[in-house]
């Protein structure tokens, strides 16, 4: 038999319409670079007096987690991790649009295979992205990182499916920008080189008696965070932290800042506009950091919490329409 290897790999998508119940997965997330599922069996080990053996290994739960990282192209993903999206169509570009944190986020059936003389397919159920980051590197490619569970897993030899490679552009650091500020005046922090921007769901498991499965994944707090490095070159930011834009000594309560994420291809809507932006409101800066090294500009680190979505949300702009949508 041979080995596997990533050329016959395919991993597909279909969205839920009831939490673990299959359905086809055709869809893709993007450009897919790795996914790393590790499926468990929770062990209880039976021991008595009078012995030094084990009498008997009960299997318990199944609890499966996995990771996937991929180069963004479409708004897919966005609406796996924050919730149901909205669809606008403006001459073929659609903008997929978030402004509100809802109650839940979708389930999804995944379907992993390796497409080879015998086909090996691993459909994995109920599968909820737990957190997202989104990120870009200087020199580099918009990324998204996410990390989820699943309730169960089917496998087969059945004909898996093909996979798909999405012909869509993707949006690298010649796109980007990163503003802060007060809400609708932002302005661009200057030389950025780096930034991630990660929501997480903080999701409960319900089980219950009777069951080996978990029945449920309930979202629990909506915790978005970012973080970014930049040329240092002036305090603003650094004062940010103290408490406000003109802080010279630590303040009780800083004045919290809008902040926005934004890549695009500088197309105009309607003719092509590839876009990803984010906007958090009510941020305030956690930890500051100025690494230095010998022979290398200073670059000032920022990491911070928000609140929610800033007036316009976070939104994608990409030519996936709403019926191909999931």
């Amino acid at each position: 038999m041979s080995s596997k290897h990533s050329k016959i790999f395919s991993w597909l998508v279909g969205k839920e319409s009831t939490y673990g119940t299959e359905v086809a997965s055709t869809l893709d997330w993007g450009l897919i670079q790795s996914f790393s599922p590790t499926d468990k069996r929770t062990h209880t080990k039976i021991q008595t007096t009078g012995s030094r053996e084990i009498q008997e290994i009960v299997a318990g739960m199944v609890d499966i987690d996995w990771e996937v990282s991929l180069y963004l192209q479409h708004a897919r993903p966005i609406e796996a991790l924050l919730g149901t999206l909205t669809h606008a169509e403006t001459t073929s570009d659609w903008k997929h649009s978030i402004t509100a944190v809802p109650s839940t986020v979708p389930s999804y059936s995944i379907e992993y295979s390796l497409n080879d003389s015998t086909d090996l397919v691993f459909d994995y159920l109920g599968s909820k992205l737990n957190t997202g980051t989104i990120a870009l590197e200087k020199e580099g490619i918009l990324t998204f990182n996410g990390s989820g569970k699943s309730k169960t897993v089917d496998t087969s030899e059945a004909s898996a499916g093909a996979a798909v490679i999405d012909t869509l552009n993707i949006l690298h650091y010649k796109h980007a920008d990163v503003l802060v500020g007060v809400a609708s005046s932002e302005a661009s922090i200057g030389k950025v080189q780096s930034f991630n921007l990660t929501f997480n769901n903080t999701p409960t498991m319900v089980d219950t008696t009777g069951s080996i499965f978990h029945q449920e994944q309930v979202e629990g707090l909506f915790e978005p965070t970012g973080d970014f490095t930049v040329v240092f070159e002036n305090l603003t930011e650094y004062q940010r932290l103290l408490g406000t834009t003109s802080s010279t000594t630590p303040q009780v309560s800083p004045t919290a800042f809008s902040t926005i994420f934004n890549l695009h291809n500088s197309v105009t809507l309607g003719s092509g506009r590839q876009e990803f932006y984010a906007q958090l409101d009510d941020c305030q800066y956690e930890e500051v950091g100025n690494p230095l090294n010998v022979g290398e500009i200073v670059i000032s680190s920022f990491k911070m919490n928000a609140v929610t979505y800033g007036s316009n949300g976070v939104f994608m702009v990409d030519d996936v329409s709403s019926g191909n949508f999931g």
